[in-house]
């Protein structure tokens, strides 16, 4: 009788608790019409970027270079077996980072390098192969050609056309489960407001996702319908930046933001020696109120195509907090794909295709 009044009472409980936490939601979340834009950012799910691999390079080096790019940075070649194993952990999108500048032919044509692209496309076969989705962008051209001021702007317009031309063509008949994503972080790196920006900088990230998304969309075949994303300056989700992006009048288009919320990328790695009490949450609620208004509600899906923490002591701490930061981005209808570089932030060991961090992983698929 005893176990039967426990069984009933926890039952009830669960209701009860079931009940608020369903009223509360719809109080703190507000509603939204889900747009193609939106259901597509939705449709990426929790995602894996296969960081430190395509994107690696030899910064600021005048320099071209070979395949051998892709290990310089510490990691081994991507395997298909890889890809398989993201998958199996249940991931449902893999984020590609490729920096193309030293794979560039000169001007005018800036012809990609035909064994680098053939590469990139290797990789997202394997991720297309396994029913996920695809993305792949143009990455650290930042410490290159990709300058976001005035003064290198009319360059980094031609370079950045020139690529997602070929780009565009190279995939033109692969279906929507490919996104472009046409830049990463773009900033002037190395100026005193490099990662905060002003209103020049952002300005000329805007016209470069213009002309970028004209480009794909004069490319032909499946480009005019393709999801293509685009950043705000360096990918920020700094408010000044959220509210300089332009939206261009597109129903394909999603914005793509990066927030490491709990982390600068701290040398000391210890993100996460504390599980985050409410005022932690709430300043988290704010910030992912404010995208989920200037873009969401507007119609336009958001992606947060890199988040993640450094700590790997405090296992149970970091847990907690990426599960809260991946449930609330959820409720604000954003999509999460997490960062992993194989040397800090890592997840997976790609070496030994082996879950290195179990409770971390479980927070974020």
């Amino acid at each position: 009788m005893l176990n039967k009044a426990v069984a009933f009472f926890t039952a009830l409980f669960t209701c009860i608790s079931g009940f608020f936490t369903s009223v509360s939601d719809k109080i703190l979340y507000p509603s939204y019409e889900v747009t193609e834009s939106i259901a597509f950012a939705q449709s990426l799910g929790r995602g894996w970027n296969l960081g430190n691999n395509l994107d690696a390079c030899e910064m600021h080096s005048t320099e071209k270079a070979g395949l051998e790019t892709e290990t310089m940075w510490g990691n081994p070649k991507a395997a298909k077996e890889l890809i398989a194993f993201v998958k199996e952990c249940g991931f449902d999108s893999v984020r590609i980072p490729v920096t193309w500048a030293q794979h560039l032919g000169d001007a005018p044509d800036y012809v990609i390098d035909e064994e680098w692209l053939d590469r990139v496309n290797e990789i997202v076969d394997w991720v297309l192969e396994l029913d996920m989705k695809a993305i792949i962008n143009v990455h650290h051209d930042d410490t290159f050609w990709l300058i976001t001021d005035n003064e290198h702007k009319e360059n980094a317009k031609t370079i950045l056309t020139k690529i997602w031309s070929q780009v565009s063509e190279r995939f033109a008949s692969y279906d929507e489960n490919l996104a472009f994503e046409v830049m990463n972080e773009p900033r002037v790196v190395g100026a005193e407001d490099e990662w905060s920006g002003n209103e020049e900088m952002r300005e000329v990230v805007n016209e470069l996702n213009f002309a970028a998304l004209e480009t794909i969309r004069n490319s032909g075949g499946n480009n005019k319908e393709r999801f293509v994303l685009i950043p705000t300056y360096a990918c920020s989700g700094y408010e000044d930046n959220v509210a300089a992006l332009r939206l261009p009048e597109d129903n394909r288009v999603v914005v793509s933001v990066h927030f490491y919320f709990g982390t600068a990328h701290k040398a000391e790695l210890a993100d996460a020696e504390n599980k985050w009490n409410l005022s932690e949450k709430y300043e988290l609620y704010k910030k992912f109120k404010n995208i989920h208004k200037s873009f969401v509600a507007k119609g336009y899906g958001v992606c947060l195509s890199e988040y993640g923490w450094t700590d790997r002591t405090n296992m149970e701490n970091l847990a907690y907090n990426a599960g809260v930061y991946t449930d609330m981005a959820e409720k604000f209808g954003f999509s999460c794909i997490v960062w992993d570089d194989g040397y800090v932030f890592t997840i997976i060991d790609r070496n030994n295709l082996t879950v290195l961090y179990p409770e971390y992983i479980q927070a974020v698929v």
